[in-house]
């Protein structure tokens, strides 16, 4: 397995980590306290989410490049690879750009322009990652 192919893996499965324990303390939140699930107190796990999962995401792209030091970590089909893999995230990325844009000049309520970025932006990331991935196993 290659240092991208590692790199890739671990993002995807911290991601996913990261994403299902925010759904589970918002889900759990707005069970316990008998508030519309738009009132539930969000803002603070989003941020730890977001940030525990940059967090981990660096330290674990920091050990694994430390492990690899002197080695070549990405050759031309790493690239080739990455670049399909970025065009094939990218389209709900910039939709959840442009419909968080839309949601705020309607002026939405925060809630829903915060999670539809957060929600459509993780779709993104894991298409990315999943794209990768399929072509690292598979082939382009």
């Amino acid at each position: 397995m290659t240092f991208e192919h590692k790199q890739t893996s671990i993002g995807l499965a911290l991601g996913l980590l990261s994403f299902a324990a925010y759904w589970v303390v918002v889900l759990i939140r707005a069970g316990t306290d008998g508030l519309p699930f738009t009132e539930v107190a969000w803002q603070g796990p989003l941020l730890v989410a977001v940030i525990a999962g940059g967090v981990a995401y660096a330290a674990t792209f920091g050990v694994l490049r430390w492990r690899a030091r002197g080695e070549v970590v990405t050759d031309a089909r790493d690239r080739e690879i990455a670049m399909h893999a970025e065009l094939a995230g990218a389209g709900p990325t910039g939709l959840a750009v442009l419909a968080t844009m839309i949601l705020l000049a309607l002026d939405a309520d925060t809630f829903w322009a915060a999670h539809v970025l957060f929600v459509g932006t993780f779709l993104g990331t894991v298409i990315t990652a999943s794209v990768a991935l399929a072509a690292y196993r598979e082939g382009l």
